[in-house]
């Protein structure tokens, strides 16, 4: 359980401490570390296939980065809510999985670096 507030008077006089299980925070961790690993590998996916590319350009002033953001945020506020179902009623150890949401997001960081995501792209192309 995580304490929400220390002592917080109520009207009689008593302190109200509000707790709530773990599991939601893990849930709004876990949904934004997929959301930008989701834009990571469109990212990878968008260089190897100029179709892909060209399918998910939905504005021709910023081209294909509009469709990224749009796969991301579809992936990011589409897996919350089914985390947070699933976990909402855990208690769960924080420690861990933030350690793990910054590992994951330091690897996404990495992975949308142009000389990164180039030479994965190449690899993959064969080239």
């Amino acid at each position: 359980m995580v304490d929400a507030g220390y002592g917080v008077p109520t009207e009689m006089g008593e302190p109200v401490t509000l707790k709530f299980r773990s599991g939601v925070m893990v849930a709004a961790f876990l949904a934004a570390l997929i959301g930008l690993m989701t834009l990571a590998i469109v990212n990878v996916a968008a260089d190897v296939d100029a179709g892909f590319r060209t399918a998910i350009t939905l504005n021709q002033g910023i081209g294909p980065y509009s469709g990224k953001q749009l796969l991301m945020y579809v992936a990011w506020f589409g897996s919350w809510p089914v985390l947070h179902f699933l976990l909402r009623n855990r208690d769960l150890n924080l420690r861990k999985w933030f350690g793990l949401f910054l590992v994951g997001t330091a690897v996404a960081v990495v992975l949308m670096w142009p000389l990164v995501f180039g030479g994965i792209a190449d690899a993959i192309k064969g080239g």
